[in-house]
């Protein structure tokens, strides 16, 4: 019996609520190698957990976001308020709001810092004066909060891919985050196409991550396209949960740097053969910037998958801990959604 094609509402609602229970279960989990978490928690992390007192989330209820999902309403907020005209106002408005919010300023990162003082005229000292030698820019916020622009897209890639520069242009132009971000957007539209595949929403993030590396300024790090392509053949040829993590973590990396964290979560989703629950349970206990992995991941399987992939819990857990309404959010966003 061939399966029933699932909607672009709720595709759009998988996706938010598939990053926004990666990012608040790996909130507990970040910071910490594998074997920490295992040890600290007594195995995998498989539930939402009160954030421990030495994570950038400690002191938050379980199911609390971070600046990772945070990050990702803010970008849907102003697409909302914009009718889906994707402009450099709109990436900014994003940016600013999120951040005079204040909610979340103890996690913030080094780009968001340097593009609000930009953007208002605030001193800022740069790290080095030459960005081909700051691999401290090169981080991975271009790909945690770029879901709006994959969805948005309705499954025109091309699309995905050309937004995401416009987006991640105020935050993150150089050619490692770009490429990261434009891989990221590119397989969440694939992920919105009725039969879309996890080797598919692959084969989009590759053809992102390439044209992305052609965007904005050198630095001296390595390919994201080919560090993916990497991940990627990990990914396919482990054969079980724990060894995948353990590869990727120690191959491929699982830090800030857009080439490490990135690349990895496009591991775990070729790992997970399209699987939403799996892999949102690799992106949690991958270590290290666990909660922006699992948000990546979950960017890309909840929208392939639809809401319906994850437990009808997660989204009540999210939205008391938060104040949200993710289906509210859904229902709104997909009114943008050509």
């Amino acid at each position: 019996m061939q399966k029933q094609a699932l909607s672009k509402e709720e595709k759009i609602l998988g996706g938010f609520l598939g990053a926004a229970a990666g990012d608040a279960m790996g909130a507990a989990t970040e910071t910490r190698s594998i074997d920490d978490i295992r040890e600290k928690f007594g195995g995998y992390v498989k539930t939402f957990l009160t954030p421990p007192d030495d994570v950038f989330a400690a002191g938050r209820p379980a199911g609390s976001v971070t600046d990772d999902f945070s990050l990702i309403k803010h970008l849907a907020e102003a697409l909302i308020k914009s009718g889906g005209a994707v402009t450099d106002a709109v990436a900014e408005e994003a940016v600013l709001t999120w951040y005079d919010e204040g909610t979340y300023l103890a996690m913030v990162g080094p780009s968001i810092v340097e593009c609000v003082a930009r953007l208002r005229n605030l001193p800022f000292e740069k790290r080095y004066p030459n960005i081909t030698i700051d691999n401290f820019a090169t981080t991975n916020g271009s790909g945690m909060r770029i879901l709006p622009v994959g969805l948005l897209s309705g499954g025109d890639i091309d699309k995905a891919i050309g937004d995401a520069v416009v987006i991640c242009r105020p935050t993150h132009n150089n050619i490692s985050s770009m490429s990261g971000g434009c891989a990221v957007a590119a397989g969440v539209a694939a992920a919105m196409r009725e039969n879309a595949t996890s080797l598919s929403i692959v084969e989009a993030g590759l053809k992102g991550a390439r044209y992305g590396e052609k965007i904005g300024a050198h630095v001296a790090v390595p390919s994201v396209y080919r560090r993916i392509s990497l991940a990627v053949e990990i990914g396919l040829r482990s054969d079980d949960f724990e060894r995948t993590i353990y590869d990727l973590n120690a191959l491929i990396g699982t830090g800030l740097s857009a080439y490490q964290s990135i690349p990895a979560a496009f591991g775990i989703v070729a790992a997970s053969k399209g699987d939403a629950m799996t892999g949102l349970f690799m992106g949690v206990n991958a270590g290290d910037d666990a909660d922006t992995v699992a948000c990546m991941v979950g960017s890309m399987l909840g929208t392939l998958q639809g809401a319906g992939a994850y437990p009808a819990e997660y989204i009540d857990v999210i939205d008391r801990a938060n104040d949200y309404d993710i289906r509210g959010l859904a229902k709104r966003f997909s009114a943008i959604v050509k």
